[in-house]
């Protein structure tokens, strides 16, 4: 196999093993903890997200990557800048955070240590992407892997022993937990940085980040709304217990994207090399392709949730089978979304970007507080669906905008083909979700599907 095979091969071993290692033993972890203090995990979880967008900037991301492919003859003093750029915010943050803490605190309702637990894997976690990032540009996957399987396991395995050793702060002994192994495991890659290229500072490569980054904060912070909200909003809405249920479900849809964040770990970059070598015509060939393959695994996934469910939690988890369908359609949508993203960013339209963003993240928020007050927590899993396909639209629309200009109008997407797609996939999950009571009916479609 030639080299980019096997990097994609490994890469794709990589996500599989981050996070399928952390979503099989969510069983063990569903059962030592309550509802209530899974649920609080969750919200944890949600606030870490939504918080390192002002920390690091997400600076590890897709403006980092396509820098790489753009100043690939300094890759070594713009990792190792990026990484002084992401320590310095991080820092800023922090300074800001303690004279406010209380304020802050009661507000999000965490305490200090936890908040604190907040800011250490932030930036531990924006030194491991910008590593990982360099690593998957160049198709280095050997140490990628090693890196990956020791986090992947101690995670888990740290995270139920403090668990284990604490009688009335099971929540927080899983928080801490993971926050030490970030903190041991990455802060060698941020020395790595260091002894290639000691300058933390480079005028250059900084104000090239802010000036493409701080743009995209609105994006960054809106998408991770539109990710953490709807847990966020049950958890205030109606309880810890309901949230955990949700996220419970969020978590196994998101199985899909062990799959997806696979892919677009090489794809992006190939993609952005097409575009730059005006390579256009082997873009579309190749995204419907994986398109329907990521379809197809969603939809067995849809399939199998009545008793995914029952694998992974007790009873008390039973009604995260109605909220997966949804969710794991978002999924679908989610990559189709980066498709058309990878112009924007390419041609630094971040605008368009920030515009997408914000105006998704709002009707998120509205779409929210209406159904789940309405119709219950069940709602949130469609208000989701709903803003991801909105989100994919409107940069589809945006990608044409771009490519108008910039690429003579060259016609990289079928539109047609991409809405036959979609509606196949949507239509065959909703007929297994209404046969979710019918075990034997459901199997049978199951295997009429794959053997056609």
């Amino acid at each position: 196999m030639s080299l980019p095979v096997k990097a994609s091969i490994a890469f794709m071993i990589c996500s599989f093993l981050q996070r399928g290692i952390s979503v099989l033993t969510t069983p063990i972890f569903t059962r030592i903890l309550t509802t209530q203090e899974y649920g609080y995990f969750s919200i944890f979880n949600s606030w870490l997200d939504i918080i390192s967008v002002f920390t690091t900037l997400k600076l590890g991301g897709a403006v980092f990557t396509q820098a790489l492919v753009k100043f690939d003859k300094q890759q070594d003093e713009l990792a190792t800048s990026t990484a002084g750029l992401g320590t310095f915010l991080t820092i800023i943050c922090i300074v800001i955070y303690w004279p406010f803490r209380n304020y802050i605190n009661n507000l999000l309702n965490m305490s200090t240590l936890i908040m604190m637990s907040i800011f250490i894997p932030s930036w531990a976690t924006l030194i491991f992407e910008l590593w990982a990032s360099k690593e998957r540009v160049e198709y280095r996957y050997k140490s990628l892997i090693i890196i990956t399987i020791i986090t992947s396991i101690l995670k888990p395995v740290i995270g139920i022993v403090a668990i284990l050793l604490t009688n009335n702060y099971k929540a927080e002994a899983r928080i801490l937990s993971l926050v030490f192994v970030e903190l041991i495991c990455y802060i060698w890659l941020f020395i790595s940085f260091l002894k290639k290229d000691k300058r933390l500072y480079n005028k250059k490569f900084w104000k090239y980040s802010l000036s493409l980054n701080v743009p995209l904060i609105p994006h960054y912070l809106t998408r991770t709304v539109l990710n953490q909200c709807d847990r966020l909003m049950i958890s205030s809405m109606v309880g810890y217990a309901t949230a955990g249920i949700y996220s419970l479900a969020h978590n196994l849809s998101w199985l899909l994207t062990l799959i997806t964040n696979s892919i677009l770990s090489t794809f992006n970059p190939w993609i952005y090399k097409r575009i730059k070598n005006n390579e256009l015509g082997q873009i579309g060939k190749v995204s419907y392709s994986i398109l329907i393959g990521v379809a197809i695994c969603g939809l067995l996934l849809i399939s199998v949730a009545p008793e995914i469910v029952t694998i992974f939690a007790p009873k008390s988890y039973q009604d995260a089978i109605w909220i997966i369908p949804p969710l794991t359609i978002s999924v679908y949508f989610l990559f189709m979304y980066r498709l058309f993203a990878d112009f924007e960013f390419y041609f630094e339209k971040t605008n368009f970007i920030m515009l997408a963003s914000i105006s998704g993240g709002i009707i998120n928020i509205v779409l929210n507080y209406y159904f789940i007050k309405k119709f219950g927590f069940l709602a949130a899993g469609y208000t989701t669906l709903f803003c991801y396909f909105y989100y994919a639209l409107l940069h589809y629309i945006f990608m044409k905008k771009i490519i108008k200009h910039k690429l003579e109008n060259y016609k990289v997407y079928d539109l047609k083909k991409l809405i036959l797609i979609s509606l196949v996939y949507i239509i065959l999950s909703c007929i297994m979700m209404i046969t979710y009571k019918y075990i034997l009916i459901r199997y049978l479609l199951v295997i009429c599907l794959l053997i056609y």
